[in-house]
């Protein structure tokens, strides 16, 4: 596994990422529950910024961490999971911890053809280039991935079941928000990062 699997939840840096067109402060009641420092990464998730974009952001950030000899903690809601995976891609840094990717499109999902004039939007579509050159990156990360075969704005769902995850959580609940408010999956969140 990462080499950053040394580093304790104490010393890392946390940042969620909301998915789109989110209010990133929604997560606040998950951000005061995790332990160290955590921040809500508030980017650009209208959808207009190709992922790529804001892969590289993120990268930024965690390359950053990396030079002060810090870990890092991503959860990733959404289309925030698939700039988390652009992010870790791009940044191939051995300092990210602990990765959470909650009900995101691995595999795209059919929502994205609605709105194909938006880069980010288009980045989603099944088949798409950004996906096939994401899927066939390398993943070497503790990663908890949360799937809901019933989600109604992934379609279709079993999209967000990230094989390459080393745990995966089911929920039943067809509604794609629900991991924003559930305390089940907010308690199993902070058990992973934890650990």
């Amino acid at each position: 596994m990462n080499v950053a699997t040394d580093f304790h939840a104490e010393g890392c840096h946390s940042y969620i990422l909301d998915g789109i067109w989110g209010n990133h402060v929604r997560w606040e009641r998950l951000r005061e529950r995790i332990a160290g420092e955590c921040t809500i990464w508030r980017y650009d998730n209208s959808g207009k910024t190709p992922l790529r974009k804001l892969g590289k952001e993120l990268a930024g950030e965690i390359a950053r961490h990396a030079k002060c000899g810090e870990a890092v903690n991503l959860i990733g809601y959404s289309l925030g999971g698939l700039v988390v995976r652009e992010a870790v891609r791009l940044a191939s840094s051995p300092n990210v911890r602990r990765i959470v990717l909650i009900h995101s499109p691995h595999r795209g999902s059919e929502t994205g053809r609605f709105l194909p004039r938006l880069p980010g939007c288009r980045d989603t579509i099944p088949g798409s280039a950004f996906l096939r050159r994401l899927n066939a990156a390398e993943w070497d990360y503790e990663t908890l991935a949360i799937w809901c075969p019933g989600d109604l704005m992934v379609i279709p769902g079993h999209s967000a079941k990230f094989e390459k995850a080393t745990e995966l959580l089911r929920c039943d609940v067809p509604a794609h928000a629900w991991p924003v408010v559930s305390k089940r999956h907010h308690d199993a969140i902070v058990r992973f990062l934890n650990r």
